[in-house]
């Protein structure tokens, strides 16, 4: 397991720990996402922790953190502890999530390709990233991010694994240098008080459920105005 897989459990760990498993409805994507479920849907997460946007019973999550994997366990999820190769046999699930996460991985190549590869054709793949790299400042390096994306780059990696991105929204992700390299400080140093780690955390996903998503099928790098990308990916048939 590499250090910054290690950074990353240890920064959530300790948050998931302590928060609730909210609905999934509350979340905006959830409109979305429920035009893809139907009877009998095989539903995958990757790194929800405890804010897992897919229905927790009967869906399938895969996570670094123990401790959000036992409270999934609890209401009926699947959950199974892995850093690399997903252990899911081809084409096993019509809905795969992977919200705020690729950014956290060295290697997101062999995860683009393990999201396809598990992913049956025609099925849709729902993410999210921070987007671009000249906006990189210390509130990345707090949050254990390894980079930020190039939205247009990322679209071709993912059309090279079979997966074409059919609409895309954005959502804020982004301070000026100042600003986030002064944020970055601030979230370390309150490491240690986990009560206000815990009250902040909050703050924001009630912000990130507050979001009205605006769809659109045009140039991508413009989501990098916000910062924040979320896309829809559909596999080949």
């Amino acid at each position: 397991m590499t250090d910054a897989i290690k950074q990353n459990e240890h920064i959530y760990d300790r948050l998931w720990a302590k928060l609730p498993i909210p609905t999934h409805t509350e979340w905006p994507i959830w409109s979305e996402l429920q035009k893809e479920i139907h009877s009998g849907s095989r539903l995958l997460e990757m790194g929800a922790g405890v804010l897992p946007r897919i229905p927790v019973e009967g869906g399938y999550f895969v996570d670094l953190s123990q401790a959000a994997l036992r409270k999934l366990d609890v209401f009926g999820g699947h959950g199974v502890r892995a850093a690399g190769p997903l252990p899911f046999c081809d084409g096993a699930f019509d809905v795969v999530c992977a919200f705020e996460v690729l950014e956290h991985i060295p290697d997101d190549e062999t995860v683009l390709h393990e999201l396809s590869r598990v992913l049956r054709p025609g099925g849709a793949l729902f993410f999210s990233v921070p987007v671009d790299p000249a906006l990189w400042t210390g509130f990345d390096d707090a949050c254990g991010h390894v980079r930020r994306y190039v939205a247009s780059d990322l679209a071709a990696r993912l059309a090279n694994t079979g997966l074409l991105i059919e609409r895309w929204t954005t959502q804020p992700n982004k301070f000026k240098k100042v600003i986030g390299n002064f944020t970055g400080v601030f979230l370390r140093a309150i490491a240690g008080f986990p009560k206000l780690t815990i009250w902040l955390k909050r703050k924001a996903i009630a912000g990130e459920q507050r979001l009205q998503f605006q769809w659109h099928t045009g140039d991508i790098n413009q989501s990098h105005d916000a910062g924040g990308l979320i896309a829809i990916a559909r596999k080949a048939s």
